[in-house]
């Protein structure tokens, strides 16, 4: 079980997921699921291309080219200030303008903070971790790797490309999403390996033989009725629980051993202190 729900407290560093709410003169008004607005500046996007400059009268013209209202943007906290003020950033080639997918929002406290926020699922369906306790599910042909992360201006071209999803690729879009929301109903952790170790249950289960140009049939695997809900939940529950428990015992293992090492450690001190006693009396 988790904790109550409680709001979003954003933190420095932190990957979010907002939606913009107003286009000022010099930054954007983002609203990040907390019990405030995070403000995102012009000096803080990454402009199109990779391009690496002082922001001009230009740019503060053309300020909705690059995000409008109701767009939908990944960033990071960047600053916290003291009034409560948050700053929000999109430098990295990573963040920016969210397209082809859906968004989800969940109890932020099912979601860690890890190392990788952003993660591939299967095929090219791929999704962002939002600490704020929203999560984009898309699709995109660019893996998802550190390399895709590093600001390569090489890059650039195929991050922004517009790619739009097959008919397969949709479907899966929506499984997924419905995954995340059953999860957030359960009170399950989402990270990756739940939402895959989820989707493998119920493939293996209820669409073993299912074939990705069987489009009639295609249809069906995005819907999760109640009674395979219910089974699919059992079954994913029943294999945390073995693996906590082979964790646990694991972590009882490395105990007994480091004890283990630790006696002898002080047996072998003891052994030479001895040995010094017995050289010292000799020498009387």
């Amino acid at each position: 079980m988790t904790p109550f729900r409680s709001p979003y407290k954003p933190e420095i560093g932190h990957v979010i997921i907002g939606r913009v709410i107003s286009v000022n003169k010099k930054s954007w008004d983002v609203d990040i699921f907390a019990q405030r607005y995070g403000t995102l500046n012009l000096t803080a996007i990454n402009l199109p291309r990779g391009e690496v400059r002082i922001r001009n009268e230009d740019d503060q013209m053309q300020m909705r080219l690059y995000f409008k209202e109701n767009d939908l943007l990944s960033g990071e906290i960047q600053q916290i200030h003291i009034n409560g003020t948050i700053n929000i950033q999109t430098r990295n080639l990573k963040y920016g303008k969210l397209k082809n997918g859906i968004l989800i929002k969940v109890n932020h406290m099912l979601i860690k903070k890890t190392k990788h926020q952003f993660i591939d699922l299967i095929e090219d369906i791929k999704a962002i971790l939002g600490l704020n306790g929203v999560i984009w599910i898309y699709f995109s042909t660019v893996k998802v790797a550190d390399e895709y992360f590093n600001d390569d201006k090489t890059q650039i071209d195929s991050l922004n490309k517009d790619e739009k999803p097959d008919f397969y690729s949709s479907i899966l879009i929506v499984l997924f999403r419905n995954i995340i929301k059953s999860l957030d109903e359960h009170e399950i952790f989402i990270t990756r390996e739940n939402i895959l170790r989820y989707y493998n249950i119920y493939m293996e289960h209820f669409h073993k033989d299912l074939k990705k140009d069987d489009k009639n049939n295609l249809k069906k695997i995005s819907f999760i009725n109640k009674e395979q809900e219910e089974i699919i939940i059992a079954l994913l529950i029943e294999e945390l629980n073995k693996e906590k428990v082979k964790k646990e015992k694991i972590k009882k293992e490395k105990e007994k051993n480091r004890e283990k090492e630790k006696n002898i450690s002080k047996t072998k001190k003891n052994d030479d202190s001895f040995e010094i006693d017995d050289k010292e009396l000799e020498a009387d």
